[in-house]
């Protein structure tokens, strides 16, 4: 994902609820694909590099699909807080420098699929039937899906 810091939506843009719904969504789609750009190279078990591999080209993807979709609305770009994202960075060198072990690895990446499932379900019990929000529900409902199949593929190294 960029690193460029991006224009917040214009108020009136702030107004459509697939605005706000969307942007949230980028932002935890970043932040998601950001944590794995950390992660990937702490990762020694070759198995869970593809599934992090996989799981960051669907964090892109959809974050684009997204993004498409906030263009829909007239929103050229999304202001992201660096704070969180360093945060997180922080986070993942401590975990991995206290235990780098596969296990170990496998269980943040469970607390983080758990989260993304989380927010992906929050957004779209908040927005569902709220006008143009109907892709962005289902996106939220392929987020939800993929994660959970995340999770269980994670389980095995637990």
């Amino acid at each position: 994902m960029n690193e460029t810091k991006e224009k917040a939506p214009s108020a009136e843009a702030r107004k459509d609820p697939a605005v706000d719904m969307g942007t949230e969504m980028y932002k935890n789609l970043n932040m998601s694909s950001d944590a794995v750009i950390h992660l990937l190279p702490k990762v020694k078990d070759e198995r869970i590099k593809t599934a992090l591999s996989a799981s960051l080209s669907f964090y892109e993807k959809t974050a684009g699909d997204v993004k498409s979709i906030l263009g829909d609305h007239c929103v050229k770009s999304v202001e992201e807080n660096p704070i969180p994202k360093w945060m997180a960075r922080m986070g993942i060198t401590m975990n991995t420098l206290m235990d780098a072990t596969d296990s170990h690895i496998a269980q943040m990446i469970i607390e983080g699929s758990t989260m993304s499932i989380t927010e992906a379900a929050k957004l779209r019990n908040d927005y569902d039937g709220k006008p143009g929000c109907a892709e962005l529900v289902r996106i939220a409902d392929e987020i939800t899906a993929f994660e959970d199949k995340h999770i269980r593929t994670m389980k095995q190294y637990l």
